[in-house]
């Protein structure tokens, strides 16, 4: 028995799945997005502010949104490694089956990374 899903069914299962995890990455972006905004104008304001705090709220969102983003692209690889051979070969199934998943997840990290770290650093005074 093969381990591939290749049923008209669940080709059609797979679609909605592929689409709720790709849901599921954006609004962990979108809300990562607004988390870090929010935490920006807060350190643009200067004066005193809860810095501990914020920079729980900083060290949060890059938990979540690397726990998040790392997920759904694995969820999103697996269901891309369940096609069988007839879906593989087609336009959709060959691009989806050569997306580059580790350059993915390395902007993800570089870009919400180096938001926390600029703005921790802006919190503690490291540069």
């Amino acid at each position: 028995m093969s381990n591939k899903m290749n049923t008209p069914a669940d080709r059609d299962r797979r679609q909605q799945f592929g689409a709720m995890r790709g849901r599921d990455l954006y609004w962990g972006f979108t809300l990562a997005i607004f988390s870090n905004l929010a935490t920006l104008y807060i350190l643009s304001q200067g004066g005193h502010y809860p810095g501990l705090a914020v920079a729980a709220i900083v060290v949060g969102t890059f938990v979540f949104v690397m726990i998040n983003s790392f997920d759904c692209m694995d969820d999103l690889k697996a269901n891309a490694d369940d096609m069988d051979e007839e879906e593989a070969v087609t336009n959709f199934g060959s691009k989806f089956l050569s997306a580059p998943w580790s350059m993915f997840k390395s902007v993800v990290t570089l870009i919400f990374g180096a938001t926390a770290l600029t703005q921790l650093g802006e919190i503690f005074g490291w540069f």
